[in-house]
């Protein structure tokens, strides 16, 4: 799944939602921008709760927050690799399906996937893929290509994702290889390819691409398909491409540390998000896709009709979830660190 600064309106509920020192709390860790801020005042209103909610900007912020043995987070969002991840490494308390019966509503195919096979450390959130907006109004045509990201007349004016996978992903399609190809002669030739990009390179970001958008100073963003909706709401000028090589998609989940101290809390906040009606709101508010089916009549149309939000097959045939590398994890991080520091 992505993913500028946390809304003022969010952060007004979380300051209103404070109540006694009795209150229960329960304590969130998101991408931002990944919700709609109505609902979660809602869940405390409902529930007599308080929601601390804090925000992430990358998988492996979030990896190493928890490596780190932070130990207050009861719902976190991981992507679908870091779910596999984190469950390697014990990170993860099973879901207990009991206390989350609106999982049968979700699509039977995002049940027991590669990254959870038995579906027991994660519940799937939302999905989508990652993919070029530009501001259309300026380039003046349609762009179809990760090449535009080498294309000179851009130069400096171009954000990559701050995402280690979603950048080398890049080069991978671009090349016409798998974004887990895991040979390091196919690294390097990405890597150099990279290196020659950064002659056009704004910067590596993920968090304030909304900003530097709607401000002129990107023209281009590598950037995850809902967040750039959002950029496209506010400003028509923009569009929003998955380009014909492919991209990655993914989906982001829900999950409860395995040091949760509100375990039985945050299985009553999943099983509220993906009532119908709650998750309509947010794919309303997001811009991204949930995988629950009868969400669809809470969904406006503008946004179910969108074939870069709700991707066809031929599309989806195109795009790739992120797998775990294993040890070459710690190469491509070494080739990672020498593409940022050159």
């Amino acid at each position: 799944m992505l993913k500028t600064s946390l809304s003022l309106m969010l952060l007004a509920i979380i300051l209103i939602g404070c109540g006694s020192k009795d209150e229960a709390v329960l304590n969130v860790y998101n991408w931002s921008d990944y919700i709609d801020p109505t609902v979660v005042s809602d869940f405390e209103k409902e529930y007599h709760v308080k929601v601390v909610y804090d925000t992430f900007a990358s998988n492996e912020e979030l990896l190493a927050k928890l490596e780190g043995g932070a130990q207050g987070y009861d719902v976190i969002f991981p992507s679908d690799y870091m779910v596999a991840i984190m469950m390697e490494e014990n990170l993860l308390a099973p879901i207990d399906a009991s206390q989350v019966p609106n999982i049968k509503g979700i699509d039977p195919k995002f049940i027991n996937s590669p990254y959870d096979p038995h579906s027991a450390f994660s519940v799937p959130f939302t999905y989508g893929t990652s993919g070029l907006g530009y501001n259309y109004d300026e380039i003046g045509e349609e762009l179809d290509s990760w090449g535009a990201i080498w294309d000179p007349r851009f130069k400096g004016r171009i954000l990559l994702l701050d995402d280690m996978r979603e950048v080398f992903g890049i080069a991978y399609k671009y090349l016409g290889y798998s974004v887990n190809n895991i040979d390091p002669a196919r690294l390097e030739e990405a890597k150099q390819l990279l290196m020659d990009q950064k002659v056009n390179l704004l910067k590596y970001e993920s968090t304030m691409n909304k900003d530097l958008m709607l401000t002129r100073e990107a023209l281009i963003s590598h950037y995850w398909a809902g967040d750039m909706y959002q950029v496209i709401d506010e400003d028509s000028s923009f569009a929003f491409t998955i380009p014909k090589e492919g991209a990655v998609l993914f989906t982001d989940c829900m999950a409860v540390p395995a040091a949760a101290p509100h375990k039985e809390l945050a299985h009553k906040f999943i099983n509220y998000i993906l009532r119908p009606d709650i998750a309509g709101r947010i794919v309303n508010e997001v811009w991204y896709a949930m995988p629950i089916p009868a969400a669809m009549e809470y969904v406006d149309k503008e946004i179910s009709s969108d074939p870069n939000i709700f991707p066809p097959d031929d599309v989806l045939a195109r795009c790739e979830f992120l797998t775990d590398l294993g040890d070459f994890n710690q190469v491509m991080d070494r080739a990672w660190t020498e593409l940022k520091m050159k």
